[in-house]
């Protein structure tokens, strides 16, 4: 192994490789590449003067980045001289740093340019700190895979890293050197192009097309509303060519996904992300009272159903008709119902039931409609919790990038946790896991126009077992209501007026069961087993047959109950109540 390391004024330790092919402007040569592994930087220059001492972002250590002979050796015969092309990608270069693969990717290949990264820099400053005519320059950029486990079926994501420095206006260049570098983090979302079959899937249901719409048009005016407030939704800083999505990293920001919890979530974490999904809501009602027209007037196309659509020619119809096939498997090999004299009911009776999700998704013509978010599942909610801050705001790579939130199984707590004293009210006392005081809702791929009580039961039946909403869901719709209630009186509107409670309630039994049929069809996706899911999502088993083909979903629906204990128990669960309230509870 070779060492190679070099001080650096702001990220502590790098590796210095004469030539190296780089992104960015650098006043010694045309490319810089770094790595974010614990604040380290690769940093290629052909002469480096610093005389300050280094220095590293609040709770980051001094690291040595450690690169094997063979990554150093491809690096180097990667060198170009200026104004040549970079070719091959650098995607295939792997940095080892401790036990951790940290891949880069070339920027160009996934449609980002220089142009790009400086206008997404511009739009930050702005956004963030108030500097409309901030001068910077952009020293360095790079992007590197979020995991190398792929995390959805809907995209591909990234983190784009980039170094830059105030330009100082009375500062010759030679003294702008001593300025302090600043390093920013963002959040990529790409069409995953990879594997073909997923993309075109992904393009035939418009997802990219769909959030992107949004984000340029439709969420920026509901984030203006509730301008002052914690916000509902990232930021987007820039969407292009129907295929890539730049954020804010909201890991940066405090915010963090929980895992290893197995897609379930306590009280503490429901109540949050139903006071979240209230915040989306009641922007959408205030647009619309203010407007005095309808979100799907104002914004024509932009919340059309593009997941529910019974036409024997869309893919999703597909889809659908396979996925209840596997189901009808599942049923029969669930214990209670698989030797009962009423199982060919319940296999007759059970996919209209199913389909009723159809009407489900549909705008209403009885109940008040909003902007739903359609996609509320663990992986889309992010939570903020108060507990001293480990690094400074968007500075260290390293933090961005580690993985967050609590570990181990979250266990669904009891309301009574709320009620601790003051000292202890934000740390669970059965789990020892910090309390959420924020959330944060993700992807807007599969938005609609429906109803609250949609949204609201997709979130309480994604995020727990039935045992546990029998004991609190009462409470937790009371907790989405009071919080709407609190948004809309913030901007002095009255939610009697609005949204009756009354009619709230009778939504509420009415969509009951489309959150029990979304948990249903979501957890077909979530909860398979790994090695099923991955090869599925990279490219080395056929994803149009997973979607397409009735029998190869079948038989990995039925694999993933056979093998794996917590699809199994999640699915017996889930279509034990379906079965018995609207199956057999309809005779």
């Amino acid at each position: 192994m070779s060492l190679l390391r070099r001080s650096s004024s702001f990220l502590g330790k790098v590796a210095s490789i004469p030539g190296l092919p780089v992104r960015g402007n650098d006043r010694f040569g045309k490319a810089l590449c770094t790595v974010p592994a614990v604040s380290v930087r690769v940093l290629a220059r052909h002469y480096w003067r610093r005389t300050r001492s280094s220095t590293y972002p609040k709770g980051a250590a001094p690291r040595h980045l450690v690169i094997s002979s063979a990554a150093a050796s491809a690096l180097e015969a990667r060198s170009v001289t200026r104004g040549n092309p970079w070719s091959p990608p650098l995607s295939s270069v792997a940095v080892v740093v401790g036990r951790s693969i940290a891949t880069m990717v070339d920027p160009a290949a996934l449609g980002l340019t220089e142009d790009d990264v400086e206008l997404i820099v511009k739009r930050y400053l702005q956004e963030k700190r108030d500097k409309y005519n901030a001068k910077f320059r952009v020293l360095s950029y790079h992007v590197k895979r979020l995991s190398e486990e792929p995390i959805g079926y809907l995209g591909d994501h990234y983190f784009l890293n980039v170094v830059l420095r105030e330009k100082m206006v009375h500062y010759s260049a030679e003294e702008e050197e001593y300025a302090e570098e600043e390093y920013l983090s963002f959040f990529l979302k790409i069409l995953p192009e990879q594997v073909p079959k997923l993309a075109d899937y992904v393009r035939e249901m418009g997802c990219f097309r769909k959030e992107i719409q949004l984000y340029t048009h439709l969420i920026p005016r509901l984030q203006d509303v509730t301008i002052g407030t914690k916000p509902f939704a990232p930021r987007a800083y820039l969407t292009k060519d129907e295929k890539l999505l730049v954020f804010e990293n909201l890991k940066a920001e405090g915010y963090r996904m929980l895992e290893n919890n197995k897609s379930l979530l306590d009280f503490a974490h429901l109540e949050v992300a139903l006071k979240t999904v209230a915040k989306l809501h009641a922007a959408s009602l205030v647009l619309e009272e203010r407007t005095k027209q309808p979100i799907a007037k104002l914004y024509s196309g932009h919340l059309n159903e593009n997941v529910y659509i019974d036409d024997e020619t869309y893919v999703r119809k597909t889809n659908l008709d396979n996925a209840i096939k596997a189901l009808c498997e599942l049923i029969k090999r669930i214990d209670k119902y698989k030797n009962s004299d009423k199982l060919d009911y319940i296999l007759g009776k059970f996919p209209e039931v199913i389909r009723r999700i159809y009407d489900f998704a549909r705008p209403s013509t009885e109940y008040r409609n909003v902007f739903n978010h359609g996609d509320l599942w663990n992986n889309n909610l992010m939570f903020k919790y108060d507990e001293p801050e480990k690094t400074a705001p968007n500075s260290d790579p390293g933090a961005c990038a580690a993985e967050g939130g609590a570990t181990g199984q979250q266990e669904h707590q009891p309301p009574e946790e709320q009620q601790q004293p003051q000292s202890m009210a934000n740390v669970s006392r059965r789990t020892g896991h910090p309390m959420p005081t924020a959330g944060i809702l993700l992807d807007y791929q599969l938005s609609r126009y429906a109803p609250p009580a949609l949204d609201v039961f997709t979130v309480i039946t994604l995020g727990s077992v039935s045992t546990f909403r029998a004991k609190h869901q009462s409470a937790l719709l009371g907790a989405y209501y009071d919080a709407l209630r609190a948004e809309l009186a913030l901007h002095q509107l009255d939610i009697g007026r609005i949204l009756p409670r009354s009619e709230f309630d009778a939504s509420c039994e009415y969509y009951e069961l489309a959150g029990l049929v979304e948990s249903c069809l979501f957890n077909m996706t979530i909860l398979v087993p790994m090695e099923i899911a991955k090869p599925l999502m990279d490219g080395s088993a056929p994803f149009d047959d997973f979607i397409r083909d009735e029998r190869t979903k079948v038989q990995l629906i039925v694999r993933s109950f056979e093998i794996d204990a917590t699809f199994r128990d999640r699915f017996t669960d889930i279509l034990s109540e379906i079965i018995d309230k609207y199956v057999l509870g309809a005779i």
